[in-house]
């Protein structure tokens, strides 16, 4: 790793003076690449820097002493040649885990304790937090506290939100959760994901990315034969921003799901149909997605039962909609 700094031209003064270029010649797999870490300066009666690579800081009194402690943070990253697709943060403790990909498989390491892996990165989550509450890193037993997940942009190696997540729940005994994020590409022209052994990605399209994204990863889980049954695999959490583009794309339906005083607004989506129940707690968005209105309302309740949310599936009904 050949790593040089240069003055940010286009924001000398400001937060983020430098920049650091991290040339890979050797260190992993992605020969040739060059990264562009922002360096950040913070003043509190003294100036200081620092440096983030994949979510973990280093700092400095001076940029200078940065290079070499980002070279020592980039190799103490770097795991099977590789640095990771991923990096798990405790929400309470921000402690962070590194999850990396090797083929079939993605794992994810503690510092001086076990390695978790699994072909489903769902169930190394699982087998991650099962371990750190037990050990009282992610606070008392009995799950009080969560992973949540990063991407890393790999122009910055800087850590990236999910703008949405797939997700399925097992639907028989010895299937497993499939559970994988997706994020916007580092050059913003495409959506991605990581599924059945590789790298799942759609051009931007107004919204309508979203749709064809999770039919293209649950043909791939399909034909991997870990995923039976197509619109078990669901669009879960969007960001609201980009459910506004994602709602532009659907129809109206004739009826909507009623529950409670609550309801699900139904959209028609070509051949399939689409239930909206918006998670007020987060401002996120989830998508039940069925063959017709009556599997919809199967695949809905379903759910909302396993969540406890409500005691029994006929307790959903399907109200038309008066025009």
């Amino acid at each position: 790793m050949i790593i040089s700094m240069e003055q940010n031209k286009a924001n000398p003064t400001g937060e983020i003076p430098f920049l650091l270029h991290a040339e890979n010649t050797s260190l992993t797999i992605d020969l040739e690449t060059t990264f562009h870490i922002p360096v950040h300066a913070y003043s509190n009666g003294q100036t200081t820097y620092n440096a983030e690579v994949c979510g973990f800081r280093v700092e400095a009194d001076s940029p200078e002493e940065l290079p070499l402690l980002v070279d020592r943070l980039l190799r103490g990253l770097v795991n099977m040649a590789r640095l990771p697709t991923y990096v798990f943060i405790a929400r309470r403790s921000r402690q962070m885990y590194p999850v990396y990909t090797v083929g079939d498989e993605v794992f994810a390491t503690t510092p001086g304790g076990p390695v978790f892996r699994h072909v489903e990165l769902a169930k190394v989550r699982d087998f991650l937090s099962d371990y750190l509450h037990a050990v009282g890193e992610l606070g008392a037993p009995g799950k009080s506290d969560t992973l949540h997940v990063r991407g890393i942009n790999m122009e910055t190696l800087g850590l990236i939100r999910p703008i949405f997540y797939l997700k399925k729940r097992p639907s028989s005994a010895g299937d497993n959760e499939f559970w994988a994020p997706v994020f916007l590409a580092d050059d913003g022209q495409s959506i991605y994901t990581y599924a059945a052994s590789g790298k799942r990605e759609v051009d931007l399209a107004g919204g309508y990315e979203a749709l064809l994204l999770r039919t293209q990863v649950a043909q791939a889980l399909m034909a991997a034969k870990r995923l039976y049954e197509n619109f078990d695999l669901r669009l879960d959490r969007l960001l609201p921003d980009y459910w506004a583009q994602v709602q532009a794309t659907l129809k109206p339906g004739p009826a909507r799901l009623v529950y409670d005083d609550r309801s699900l607004s139904v959209y028609q989506n070509g051949r399939g149909i689409v239930a909206i129940e918006h998670r007020r707690s987060e401002d996120r968005y989830s998508l039940y997605i069925g063959r017709d209105i009556d599997d919809l309302r199967d695949r809905t309740a379903y759910d909302f039962v396993r969540r406890g949310l409500i005691g029994r599936t006929e307790e959903i009904r399907i109200e038309e909609v008066m025009e």
